[in-house]
């Protein structure tokens, strides 16, 4: 199911600040859980990577708690507002950031965790690009390290078939796209304003995403030298703040756990 090479869903300044400051409610509540499930993984070093870490919400709560992690994204925007957030972290030699692609990022030395969240890796365009971002993990990581990220389901995706509208203090901002089952892939327009006075912003960003199911991700995880683990999250864990999805029983993501031999 190769589709095109390109990411192509860097975030743009004006929508960095938007979503920080509208989309990031799940990672603020999940975090925590899956900072204090990975300090129980014997032979942790506290020492992670966080693949597509955006603005730097999960980064605080292992900062937190004590861990030393890079942060990767290939957006210079949303890496820019995770310096601010983290400088004291940074100043400090436990917080780094490195600007990549999620397929491509190298670390200086292993880590014993690796983690993505919020279906960052959902932007990956081909069961192929997602494996490359899995080898790249994969390499990051020391021997017995765990691999912990979230993908979406479809049932997150299919609100994209609407037109809504944020109009707030703070933004005024339209959101339309489509969503297709079929080819399991959709694109998203996110256009308006956010902020106020003199810190207004231009939003203004297309995002492309594609589906995958289990058996997709764990096929590459295995491929990627990975061995998939049962995890016991679930419930509000798995439940998205967007759209019908937010209100219904339907899981919209799935959570994925995996480790290197």
């Amino acid at each position: 199911m190769r589709k095109e090479a390109t990411m192509g869903n860097y975030y743009s300044e004006g929508f960095a600040s938007f979503f920080d400051n509208s989309y990031t409610g799940w990672v603020n509540r999940f975090s925590p859980k899956l900072v204090a499930h990975l300090a129980t993984v014997p032979g942790t070093d506290r020492t992670a990577v966080d693949i597509c870490c955006g603005t730097g919400v999960t980064a605080a709560c292992f900062l937190d708690a004590g861990w030393t992690l890079h942060g990767v994204d290939g957006s210079k925007s949303m890496l820019d507002l995770a310096r601010a957030r983290h400088a004291g972290a940074i100043e400090a030699g436990r917080f780094s950031v490195v600007q990549s692609d999620a397929r491509a990022f190298r670390l200086p030395a292993p880590v014993s965790a690796c983690v993505s969240m919020d279906g960052a890796l959902n932007h990956l365009p081909s069961t192929e690009d997602l494996q490359a971002c899995f080898s790249a993990a994969h390499a990051a990581l020391a021997p017995g390290g765990e691999f912990v990220f979230d993908l979406y389901e479809q049932t997150h995706f299919l609100h994209w078939n609407n037109v809504t509208l944020t109009d707030t203090d703070e933004a005024v901002v339209v959101k339309r796209g489509v969503w297709d089952t079929d080819t399991r892939t959709g694109m998203l327009r996110v256009s308006g304003v956010f902020g106020a006075g003199d810190r207004v912003q231009r939003v203004d960003q297309t995002l492309t995403s594609w589906y995958y199911d289990a058996e997709d991700v764990t096929g590459a995880l295995r491929a990627a030298g990975f061995e998939p683990l049962p995890h016991d999250f679930g419930g509000e864990d798995l439940k998205c703040d967007s759209g019908s999805c937010s209100r219904t029983a339907v899981p919209c993501r799935a959570i994925y756990r995996a480790r290197k031999p």
